[in-house]
């Protein structure tokens, strides 16, 4: 039997789905691309004879849906990416509280939401990568650095519009305040080899042809280009290991305010933080496991282990007013 039913999410004028559904259905809003979760609800359908419908699109479109539908709400479980996102969800109402030991346990405090009604089920590393022909290891400390004059005419960032970079800026004024924050940015840009880009994978090839020395980027891209490069002489850098830690954004899922079946949504959300999801999606995605107990993929662990920043990731929300701010006055397009 084929459980999963995808529908791709283009436009608000998308016919909503029927709010009634079978006890033994889910309904999931989606911004990870169907190729990460289509898996994972094949899993847990074959588990546990649930069906999932699903909807992919942007995370600031469905949270929008979630606030126009109202009580009418469709979804019983919203999954995507960054911490922002979903603390602005939190903060408009749009998710249930869940009280559960499982998630309890599997889900680091830093890593769920501080009203428990949001829970990552992975996380991704966002640090420094470095040309090893140009760079030396020694050289290098971690995002505050990146701004030190040494650094001018060498770093390659993608654009400020990148949710990444502006989580990794909210949480650096967790780490080192206002002020030294906008300082931080500043001294970016000043040393910015070239304009800001699109995507982390436009940093490796600059970086490669020589256009820049070092840049920011997520983790798991670096696994894509060391399939297509196994000789590239590109390395990851763990940054901030004698202070806060690497910079960690996450993947993560709610059960709607508003679900028509909570109990089966909450059972689901339990089984994503488990081990045998944990180790499916970490292979998938290449991004690390949030429960403590289980390992990432070992294409992965070869990159060496690392201390991760554990201020909550909610602060990545709570900063971000201030953290626009700061993109703004420093002129980081």
């Amino acid at each position: 039997m084929r459980f999963i039913t995808c529908l791709i999410f283009l436009t608000s004028m998308m016919p909503f789905l029927p709010k009634v559904h079978a006890a033994d259905e889910l309904v999931i809003y989606s911004s990870k691309n169907a190729s990460f979760v289509k898996p994972l609800f094949d899993e847990y359908s074959r588990e546990s004879g649930v069906a999932i419908s699903f909807i992919v699109g942007p995370m600031p479109a469905l949270l929008s849906r979630l606030e126009i539908e109202g009580q009418g709400n469709k979804a019983d479980i919203i999954l995507g990416t960054g911490a922002s996102y979903f603390w602005s969800g939190s903060e408009k109402g749009l998710f249930a509280t869940v009280s559960s030991r499982t998630l309890e346990r599997n889900v680091p405090e830093h890593l769920k939401s501080p009203k428990n009604d949001w829970f990552s089920f992975s996380k991704r590393a966002r640090t420094i990568i470095y040309n090893t022909e140009k760079v030396s290891e020694s050289d290098l400390m971690g995002y505050a650095d990146l701004a030190d004059k040494k650094w001018q005419g060498r770093l390659c960032l993608t654009t400020s519009s990148v949710d990444y970079n502006r989580s990794l800026i909210a949480m650096l004024i967790a780490s080192y305040g206002v002020e030294k924050t906008q300082t931080i940015i500043e001294g970016w840009v000043n040393n910015l080899a070239v304009p800001p880009m699109q995507d982390d994978m436009q940093i490796f090839e600059a970086i490669t042809k020589g256009g820049c020395d070092v840049g920011i980027i997520n983790s798991y891209y670096y696994a894509r280009l060391k399939r297509e490069q196994p000789e590239t002489n590109l390395k990851l850098f763990w940054a901030d290991q004698n202070g806060s830690g690497v910079h960690m954004n996450v993947t993560a899922a709610a059960v709607t305010a508003n679900s028509s079946n909570k109990l089966q949504a909450i059972d689901f959300l339990e089984w994503l933080t488990t081990k045998q999801p944990q180790v499916s999606y970490a292979n998938l995605s290449m991004e690390y496991p949030v429960n403590p107990k289980v390992y990432p993929a070992r294409e992965v662990a070869k990159w060496g282990r690392f201390e991760e920043d554990t201020h909550p990731v909610a602060q990545a929300g709570e900063n971000r007013k201030t953290a626009l701010k700061l993109i703004q006055n420093a002129h980081y397009k």
